[in-house]
This record gives structure tokens, C-alpha cells and sequence, in this order.
């Protein structure tokens, strides 16, 4: 054969080469198990199989962990009191199943590549668990495929909901749900509703944004009158509240994607001097001291700290061996006035006792 015609089949083969290598790649960031591992990475799967977290320990037993199991947390951001209330839960966590937990997070929930680079240095301390909370459904994706290729499982807290083997969280289409469900039973004659989305590229943010807006489609007797970006931050949800004010007076409802916008939000509305409900998700200690004083109507909330609590227990069922379910299922629990007192103690905090 002459070297032309090598360099020619070469040339041709190089396509297939390359679908190939990424078939690869892909399969071990987005499910199925490496090689070297005994755990699948799909708990995104749409049949992913579920177990409520408060019924974890009754229905898989207890568990003593039989070495000293060390656990790398990747959080989005402690600057916002719900990753604070993670952190919390998994350190509790920590503590009672007797295993080292290191929290580490990004600087804001914006700062992908960050975030990125923190997961990148922990894992070159090879941990023999990782709990992941990334900003993006992709940001975190080279680090994944290393968790994996390190045979580790991998528990995915929250947001954004990527192929780990087991996701820890509620569903946040119901967070945006609930959210008009309340709106439509503070207002059966019908009222016109308002929404503050989290950030572009966010899963949770998108989930809740169209979750609301099936939710108000189910109502019948909403309508929803404007859906503008907010971006997690307090300042431009304050600004976007009061635009829809002006545009709309007659609001009377305003959805915000979660708590730390629903605080800029209920501050526009105080301002304004209207009788706006204000519906946010997420229950952190801001927010419930709102619903507590009234600025707010309600948080849709997943009791974050019961959601670290269960990542780290989850990632210790895993190490020894339990068949833990693809999906631990955090309540969206609705918050009000006249239950408030069943979750949440007097400083805002979720009750640490709620389910033992």
C-alpha cells in the first residue's frame, strides 16, 4: 500500500476515531459506571427510583460505618444562608455517622469555573465519597468524570441535577407548583400573578420557572402577567418587583424563584404600599422571620438542612454497601404562618429534630 493511500485511509478513519473517544467520555459523565467502579451514575433518569429521606433509615435499616470514610462537599455558595443550611446538615451528618466531611464553595453562584476548581483540588485527595451541588448542569462535568474514574460514588444535592448515583433534593417544578397552588387559593375569584426567575442556566431556576407556570395554567383562575430574570441576587429582584408593580398595579400575586430574591421582592412591595402576596422558595432564616412578621406569604421549602443531613448519609450507606434509591426525595414543604412553628425554631433554622 502506498503511503498516500495510508495517509488517505488515515484520514478517513480519524472522524470515527473521534465519535468514538467522545461516546467515551460521554458515557461516563452522563450515567451507566466506569470500569472501575461497583456504582451507576443515572440518578437523572426519569424512572429514577425514589424514597422519601425521612424514611430512609426505617426502610434501609441502620448503618455503622466499618472504616474512617472521608467525604468531599462541593456546594454552590455559602454566601446565601440555604447552602449555609446544608453545610449545617452535612456536618451534623458528620458527626453522628462518625466520618470526616470537608465543605468547600464557590465565591458566588455565578462562579462556575471556581467551582470547578475547587472540585479539581479535592479531588486529588482522593475521597472515597464526593457530594456535589453544582452551578450548572455542565460546569462540573471534567471533575465528574474523574469522581468516576475513581470508582467513588457520587451524591448530587440539590442543584442542578445532574447522572450522579444518587440525587438528594426536591423536586423544584413542585417548588414553582406549590407556589401558584397558593396563590390560587388566596385568590379563588381570580387575581393576576407575577414571577422573579433565577438565574439563566440554573436547573433549579428552570424547573421553577416553568413549574409555576404550569401550575398557574392548572389553577384556572390566574393569570400570569409578566416572568422576569431576577438572577439570585436580592437588588435586581427589588428593581424587577417594582417594574412589575408599575406595569401592573392591579398584581397580586409575586412568585420569586427563591428566598433571597422574595426578600427584595417583599421590600418593593412594602414600598409601594400594595397588598401584594409574596411566595418565595427556599426557607431560609430571612424568609421565615417575612412569613413570621408577614412581609411574606409563604416559602416553598426542601429544609435544607435536612438535605445535607441526608447527602452525607446517603454517601455512607453507599460506602457500605446499601442499595440506596437513585432519587431521596426532599419535601417541598409550603411554609405559612400557621404551620412555621412545626419546621422552624425561633432564629429561622430548620428543626434538627423534625424526624428523629
Amino acid at each position: 500500500m502506498t503511503r498516500q493511500k495510508r495517509f488517505a485511509i488515515f484520514i478517513a478513519v480519524l472522524p470515527l476515531l473521534a465519535l468514538a473517544a467522545c461516546s467515551s467520555a460521554d458515557e461516563v459523565a452522563g450515567g451507566g459506571a466506569s470500569e472501575d467502579s461497583k456504582y451507576t451514575y443515572n440518578s437523572d433518569a426519569a424512572d429514577a427510583q425514589e424514597l422519601e429521606g425521612a424514611k430512609m433509615a426505617a426502610t434501609l435499616g441502620d448503618v455503622e460505618p466499618s472504616k474512617d470514610y472521608r467525604v468531599g462537599v462541593i456546594l454552590k455558595a455559602l454566601t446565601n444562608q440555604y447552602w449555609q443550611g446544608i453545610e449545617k446538615g452535612a456536618n451534623a451528618a458528620a458527626e453522628d455517622f462518625g466520618v470526616e466531611v470537608t465543605v468547600q464553595a464557590a465565591s458566588s453562584e455565578s462562579a462556575q469555573t471556581e467551582q470547578l476548581t475547587i472540585a479539581q483540588t479535592l479531588l486529588g485527595q482522593n475521597f472515597d465519597a464526593y457530594v456535589v451541588a453544582p452551578e450548572s448542569t455542565s460546569n462540573l462535568t471534567p471533575a465528574l468524570r474523574q469522581m468516576q474514574s475513581q470508582g467513588a460514588p457520587i451524591v448530587n444535592v440539590d442543584d442542578a441535577r445532574i447522572a450522579a448515583t444518587t440525587y438528594v433534593g426536591p423536586s423544584h417544578e413542585l417548588d414553582g407548583t406549590q407556589a401558584a397552588e397558593e396563590f390560587a387559593k388566596l385568590f379563588p375569584d381570580g387575581a393576576k400573578v407575577a414571577q422573579v426567575e433565577g438565574q439563566a442556566g440554573s436547573s433549579a431556576a428552570t424547573l421553577r420557572i416553568q413549574g409555576f407556570k404550569d401550575g398557574v395554567e392548572q389553577a384556572g383562575n390566574l393569570d400570569l402577567v409578566a416572568s422576569v430574570p431576577g438572577d439570585w441576587d436580592p437588588d435586581k429582584a427589588f428593581a424587577a418587583a417594582q417594574q412589575i408593580i408599575q406595569q401592573h398595579p392591579d398584581v397580586k400575586g409575586i412568585y420569586a424563584n427563591n428566598d433571597t430574591m422574595a426578600v427584595g421582592v417583599a421590600k418593593a412591595v412594602k414600598a409601594s404600599g400594595k397588598d401584594i402576596a409574596v411566595v418565595g422558595t427556599d426557607g431560609v432564616p430571612e424568609a421565615i422571620s417575612g412569613v413570621r412578621s408577614g412581609t411574606m406569604t409563604a416559602t416553598v421549602s426542601p429544609l435544607a438542612y435536612w438535605e445535607g443531613y441526608w447527602a452525607v448519609e446517603s454517601a455512607v450507606r453507599l460506602l457500605e454497601g446499601q442499595d440506596v434509591p437513585a432519587w431521596i426525595v426532599a419535601p417541598a414543604q409550603l411554609i405559612t404562618k400557621d404551620n412555621v412553628d412545626e419546621f422552624y425554631d425561633k432564629d429561622g433554622q430548620v428543626l434538627t429534630d423534625l424526624f428523629n
